[in-house]
């Protein structure tokens, strides 16, 4: 489904923002190491969409130990926050792996 303005505000009104700011290349890597298993897993051929990783992004995040320790410390423990910044992760990096990944996949033939 993606990021709303809705869930975007609500984020930004807790911190995720700057959370996820504060250490931006890290989640860079979440995203990158979760497409990747995707990819692997999926047919060959298939095509990788922003929610498929965004779905895989979840029980990840959910056990991720600086992503909870935030969540407890304001007291975050709603289920929504966890999808909803799995959405904000693929809404800011999607579009820079994907050039990576495009880049990759060109040198790769």
């Amino acid at each position: 489904m993606g990021l709303t303005l809705e869930a975007e505000q609500r984020m930004e009104d807790v911190g995720l923002i700057d959370f996820f700011k504060a250490d931006e290349e890290s989640w860079v890597e979440t995203v990158v190491d979760t497409k990747g298993f995707v990819k692997r897993n999926f047919p060959n051929g298939a095509r990788i969409r922003k929610d498929d990783v965004a779905k895989a992004l979840v029980p990840v995040l959910e056990v991720h130990e600086e992503f909870k320790d935030f969540r407890n410390g304001e007291k975050l423990r709603a289920k929504y926050w966890i999808k909803d910044f799995a959405d904000l992760l693929i809404d800011r990096i999607w579009d820079k792996i994907k050039e990576e990944n495009d880049e990759n996949e060109d040198e790769e033939d």
